[in-house]
């Protein structure tokens, strides 16, 4: 099922744990039930891809890129 960028924004969790979940270390936020996650490191956000690390101080931009690599993973 494709969800949209609204569904995907709002399917977000925070998780004090997200190693526990089976995803990075640390705390951040969980998508699309556990589907994929961001970082959340200090004052800055951490996406995790393919060997290297995004970061921003704004979540939404983040977001915006792991939902096109989602995108991009569902299409493949």
């Amino acid at each position: 099922m494709k969800l949209s960028f609204e569904e995907f924004v709002e399917s977000r969790d925070y998780c004090d744990d997200l190693f526990a979940v089976g995803l990075c270390d640390g705390e951040g936020y969980v998508y699309a039930d556990g589907l994929c996650c961001i970082e959340k490191s200090g004052a800055v956000f951490l996406l995790h891809h393919n060997g290297c690390t995004l970061h921003a101080a704004d979540i939404a931009t983040l977001e915006r890129e792991l939902y096109r690599l989602v995108q991009m993973a569902e299409a493949a």
